[in-house]
């Protein structure tokens, strides 16, 4: 167990977004540790934030942005720019300050802060991410870099193994961002085969995916902006997750979503993917657009291959259950008390 009895979120959990996503778990795993958890939003609360119903889970919220109630205080912060961006003044009256960087590239004012002295540890979640974000870092004075094993709270999610066979429904989930779309995924959805009709459901489809494709997707798949359905509701209609991004994924928590709610992935052969998926145990992994097409519709056609598959899957993210992520996080807490 950590030798620290409470810490603080600069920042704020949210529904949307990877990294905002996985600090909500996280806060699960610290109060399983009996940590007492703090929050100091960067901005003022909105309905979003609130749905999260942090007080009735027994968090203590700050009020926003106000720096001196830190006062000897561990505060961490999940990709949070603003964090970064007033880092001179919380570190007048933080304890520590922890700054986990859940993207596989360098915030210019994570470069700067850390130059500054201002960020006393660097928190990763696999080696792939930390090879790709250290070499800015290393050279920026002190640096303290840690690696942590991140809980996935496996219980917000229903697992779906009986599913209507009329169709076959697909889909896939992220941000509305242009980049986290391949240029190839509606070639993809519209070249493979299955043995009933497809249908297909993007959420994260707005302006931006209709200027990088220059057309909306094809009738039998419905684009959806963010936000428009949860994301159990989303996984309980996809029987696969089909999707290819331009980007190199950390650790998708997506990836997690599907493989807790019985969604068969057939994603990139790169980045993070390949930690989540056994390629042809717990999911396809594909190094291009015909992979995809192939796997795609072998996915669609093998019934009982996909029964075996989400079990696989489902049993795998006990690699990122409460006990791996609680023994991670006490070695990431006794490193703070030494501050």
């Amino acid at each position: 167990m950590g030798t620290i009895s409470e810490l603080c979120i600069v920042g704020h959990p949210s529904r949307l977004g990877g990294a905002d996503t996985e600090l909500d778990h996280q806060i699960y795993c610290w109060q399983a540790m009996g940590i007492t958890v703090h929050v100091c939003h960067t901005a003022a609360l909105d309905r979003h934030t609130e749905a999260m119903r942090l007080r009735e889970r027994g968090c203590i919220y700050h009020a926003s942005r106000d720096w001196p109630s830190l006062s000897g205080m561990h505060c961490i912060a999940y990709c949070n720019t603003e964090f970064l961006k007033h880092l001179p003044e919380i570190k007048r009256f933080a304890r520590s300050t922890t700054f986990v960087n859940c993207m596989s590239w360098n915030f210019d004012l994570e470069v700067e802060m850390q130059g500054r002295g201002l960020i006393d540890f660097h928190l990763y979640q696999t080696e792939h991410a930390f090879e790709r974000v250290s070499p800015r870092l290393r050279d920026q004075g002190r640096y303290r870099p840690m690696m942590f094993t991140p809980y996935f709270h496996a219980d917000e999610f229903t697992f779906h193994t009986a599913r209507a066979q009329d169709k076959f429904r697909f889909g896939r989930i992220s941000r509305g961002d242009a980049d986290k779309f391949g240029p190839g995924q509606l070639w993809i959805y519209e070249t493979m085969t299955a043995p009933v009709l497809k249908e297909g459901l993007i959420l994260g489809w707005d302006l931006r995916a209709r200027r990088r494709f220059g057309m909306d997707p094809p009738k039998y798949i419905r684009g959806l902006p963010e936000r428009a359905m949860t994301q159990p509701d989303f996984y309980r209609y996809c029987e696969a997750i089909i999707m290819t991004t331009d980007t190199f994924e950390n650790l998708p928590r997506v990836g997690m979503e599907a493989m807790a709610s019985g969604s068969i992935l057939v994603v990139d052969n790169r980045g993070g993917w390949k930690l989540l998926v056994e390629d042809g145990v717990s999911g396809w992994l594909c190094a291009d657009d015909r992979e995809f097409v192939y796997k795609a519709s072998r996915c669609a056609f093998e019934h009982e291959e996909r029964q075996h598959m989400r079990v696989a899957a489902r049993q795998r993210l006990q690699r990122w259950g409460l006990q791996p992520a609680m023994d991670s996080w006490s070695r990431v807490m006794d490193a703070w008390s030494t501050c």
